[in-house]
């Protein structure tokens, strides 16, 4: 990997936020209080975030990436804004352990938030509910939504959902000790890693080492491996969002490889 090239892309084109991400993961330097402000600034009175493709609606999917935004920021996942998010969606949760968003978007939710479809329900509860493992407050919750995601889970590992789902279940059932239906995924996983774009691999082998998976797990060298041949010669990632999200899948790659 060119670390160099993809910094400097980064610094070259990324927005405050996207800074102080790159701040943190090179010097651990907390996020100003600028920063912070300005990040938590769409977050809504009850805890949520507003999706692109609906305004004003408060999304599941759209939280948790915020989540993780401010999480790769370095703000602490007991600040108060980031327990407000878990806590809103443990409120969102159905009661079997699904997470699903609100029928009222039907007709505005992109195929993985699309209400009353399976593969974006299962896509949703295991997002939700690895990042509800993050939180004491949330850790029932987190179990529940597991319980959920097992009672469709065959014995090859693969979920009627979309690919992403895996590894994020993985992280659920990994941070839950609940190791050998995260090692099913993981199988299934390793016979698709050639089927996913550079910010997916990334995302994959993030997500994993937040779980605890050690850098020397076989899924996460081999994704290591490919994502390392997908750097432009800018020194970027593409996004499979478009090249405006580049930067977005930069700095992934970026932490993905200094979690090796």
């Amino acid at each position: 990997m060119n670390q160099p090239a993809a910094i400097r892309f980064v610094r070259e084109r990324g927005n405050p936020s996207e800074q102080a991400r790159l701040a943190f993961l090179l010097t651990g330097t907390m996020p100003s209080s600028e920063s912070m402000q300005q990040f938590f600034q769409d977050q809504q009175e009850d805890g949520g975030w507003s999706p692109f493709w609906a305004p004003g609606y408060r999304g599941l999917d759209a939280t948790c990436f915020c989540l993780a935004q401010g999480e790769q920021m370095g703000i602490g996942l007991n600040e108060p804004n980031m327990v407000q998010a878990a806590l809103f969606l443990a409120q969102r949760q159905h009661s079997d352990g699904a997470f699903e968003e609100d029928e009222a978007v039907s007709d505005l939710a992109p195929p993985w938030a699309r209400p009353g479809n399976l593969a974006a329900q299962l896509y949703l509860t295991a997002n939700c509910g690895f990042w509800l493992t993050f939180f004491p407050q949330t850790r029932a919750s987190a179990q529940l939504a597991a319980r959920y995601i097992h009672s469709f889970l065959p014995p090859n590992g693969h979920l009627p959902t979309f690919l992403h789902t895996h590894w994020l279940a993985a992280g659920l059932f990994s941070h839950l000790k609940q190791i050998e239906p995260a090692k099913c995924l993981l199988a299934y996983l390793a016979n698709r890693l050639p089927d996913l774009s550079a910010s997916s691999l990334a995302w994959l082998m993030v997500t994993l080492r937040l779980a605890n998976w050690p850098a020397t797990t076989p899924l996460i060298a081999q994704a290591a491996a490919l994502l390392n041949q997908l750097q432009q010669p800018a020194g970027n990632w593409q996004s499979e969002d478009g090249p405006e999200q580049d930067v977005h899948a930069t700095l992934e790659a970026l932490r993905a490889f200094m979690f090796l």
